[in-house]
């Protein structure tokens, strides 16, 4: 990562940095104004401890819109590459991002301090089929979902209507 800047202290007094630049929370962050309260509120409470947190938290209540859809045989699909990523996203352009009450946040722990990596307002869901942190899940959840599209900036000339998978 090329900038580092901290971004909060854990509950058991760790630092955690983010990229504001070159990461996914920071798209994240740009695309969605309250986000980082939120994620730094949800951090400031939270004991880390494992090389890898995957934080899913339901607020109880709406606290933005998920842009994250179950897709159809009516949808209308397309794909293209999001800001600070190698690896085509899927999208749905017939409809809009929905009220959410879940805050999901990414952390990797490194030696004493954790980088945040993503952090979205919405579920936790696998990562896409093409990225190195791709599951068994992936190609089947993302075969069903799609992210609203005009929601999150995309690579100028990216987008396309074919399987890029």
């Amino acid at each position: 990562m090329l900038n580092k800047e901290l971004l909060c202290v854990s509950k058991n007094g760790l630092n955690v940095y983010y990229d504001p630049v070159g990461s996914h929370a920071a798209t994240h962050f740009h695309d969605t104004l309250n986000l980082k309260l939120l994620v730094v509120g949800l951090i400031e409470v939270t004991t880390l401890s494992k090389d890898m947190e995957y934080i899913q938290h339901d607020f109880g209540h709406t606290i933005g819109k998920t842009d994250l859809l179950e897709t159809t045989d009516q949808d209308t699909v397309v794909y293209a590459k999001r800001m600070n990523r190698d690896n085509y996203s899927r999208f749905i352009m017939n409809r809009g991002p929905v009220d959410s009450s879940i805050l999901t946040i990414i952390l990797y722990k490194h030696d004493s301090f954790y980088m945040l990596k993503s952090a979205y307002i919405g579920i936790k869901v696998p990562s896409f089929p093409t990225a190195p942190t791709a599951s068994n899940e992936s190609v089947p959840f993302w075969m069903k979902h799609a992210l609203a599209w005009g929601t999150q900036a995309i690579q100028p000339g990216t987008e396309t209507d074919k399987w890029p998978w």
